[in-house]
């Protein structure tokens, strides 16, 4: 078998100016080789993974067979995203001219109200939209795919159940075309596009194949076009690079949903370590952890200090630390200073938009309790951008997309994950930011708490 090799070896080789020795930079197919520790570790440090059991590993394993040996053509269809206790409520009642629910925000700005993460109301709509939704994204059909985010966004803070198209065609966000398929799905409890979806061979596996870290929805079209149907098919077959092998390796364990309890596991695991460091460095959790999701895909960390001083070169320092530790077991994605961008793209899957110049690593993290790798990003702030930087990461898209909508066109704000800035006669001012309630002050608007910005 010809290895395949971290790209990391191209950047040590050009380093030290010579060719490097290949076993540290290959990168390994079996299961207990992805979580044992790297040959150049030290022996002193035992490995986390001696302790798992072997019913742990076999069962992660089976899962590892199962993702990259699945076949969407004879599986029972996808799952709704929220169940429907409401069903009984609906209507369907062309006739009504109802107006807007008492106490709803009806703007275009997603960030002017609250939006929980599971909708109280309208349950099941909410779920097919967010099907059709994701059937553009997958297509590339970016604008219709930010139309349906924004009814969808609408409808999820919605505080009741939606009677008649006529009302929903009063909810900004919502238009002409979506309150047709609404008043279809209040006639007959659903919409046959979305239904036929969650049957949809091609659209499930392009699905599962942008699930994967470093693939975005060309490279999924890609793979279905070639005739790959499993992950398993695309590893024996196609033409990866480093990074996307890995991360088809790493998917088994990647789509393994985390509790809150396992979240918090990690986070108390890099905040002690980042103490051991230094002792002044502190971890916020962020994403959608913060946001009060009880499951979660991934862990989002922002680590700061109170001295800015502390924050230079502490991403080398910490990640160099948590291999010793044996708890970083790869780094999928890695920026430093030195590779500074305005507007990077996280290469993962959805493409996540990454507004900020802030040191990442984005890296395969071994949880001790499961011995499941967890994707960890670990994003290093200094003090003085902390405060926009926990409200540019705790998310969610849409909401981070409309408080930068707002601060814009209404305010004349330039808002990022590092600072707000007003341009004023050809000159720009940066706002100090104390706190994230600050941020919303300045800017001009109710503060939100976290767990209502899930737009």
């Amino acid at each position: 078998m010809v290895p395949v090799i971290d790209i990391q070896w191209i950047r040590d080789c050009d380093k030290k100016h010579q060719l490097l020795p290949l076993e540290k930079y290959t990168i390994i197919t079996d299961r207990r080789k992805l979580r044992s520790s790297d040959s150049d570790h030290d022996a002193s440090v035992p490995s986390l993974s001696s302790s798992l059991s072997t019913a742990t590993i076999t069962n992660t394993t089976t899962v590892s067979a199962e993702i990259l040996n699945r076949r969407f053509k004879d599986l029972p269809p996808e799952e709704l995203q929220f169940d429907d206790d409401n069903s009984h409520l609906r209507r369907g009642g062309e006739g009504e001219n109802v107006d807007i629910a008492p106490g709803f925000v009806n703007s275009k700005y997603e960030c002017l109200r609250p939006t929980p993460y599971e909708p109280k109301f309208n349950r099941k709509l909410v779920s097919l939209l967010l099907l059709l939704e994701r059937k553009r994204q997958i297509e590339n059909e970016l604008k219709r795919s930010l139309s349906y985010r924004h009814a969808i966004s609408a409808i999820k803070a919605y505080p009741r159940e939606i009677q008649s198209s006529k009302e929903a065609e009063k909810i900004t966000g919502v238009g002409i075309k979506m309150a047709e398929k609404i008043k279809v799905f209040l006639h007959t409890g659903t919409i046959e596009e979305a239904d036929q979806l969650r049957y949809d061979e091609k659209f499930r596996t392009m699905s599962l194949f942008n699930k994967v870290f470093g693939v975005g929805v060309t490279t999924a079209r890609l793979w279905w076009n070639a005739g790959y149907r499993t992950l398993r098919e695309v590893l024996e077959n196609a033409k990866l690079t480093a990074t996307v092998h890995l991360g088809i390796e790493l998917l088994p364990d990647f789509d393994q949903i985390m509790s809150r309890d396992d979240v918090q596991e990690i986070v108390d695991v890099v905040t002690k370590e980042v103490s051991f460091i230094d002792n002044e460095c502190f971890v916020v959790p962020v994403g959608g952890y913060r946001r009060g999701k009880t499951k979660n895909g991934d862990v989002d960390l922002i680590i700061s200090s109170k001295r800015p001083e502390s924050m230079t070169g502490f991403l080398n320092k910490l990640t160099r630390h948590l291999t010793e530790k044996n708890y970083l077991k790869h780094k999928l994605w890695y920026s430093t200073e030195i590779k500074k961008s305005c507007h990077v793209e996280k290469p993962s899957a959805g493409g996540k938009q990454v507004f900020d110049t802030f040191e990442k690593c984005f890296c395969a993290f071994l949880q001790p309790s499961t011995g499941i790798l967890r994707q960890v990003d670990l994003i290093c702030v200094h003090p003085d951008e902390l405060s926009t930087a926990i409200l540019g990461w705790t998310g969610s898209r849409q909401f981070e997309r409309s408080i930068r909508d707002f601060a814009k066109k209404e305010k004349n704000l330039s808002l990022n994950s590092q600072a707000i800035h007003m341009e004023q006669n050809g000159k720009r001012k940066k706002y100090v930011v104390h706190s994230e309630r600050d941020a919303f002050d300045i800017i001009g608007i109710p503060y939100l708490d976290p767990e209502f910005r899930n737009c």
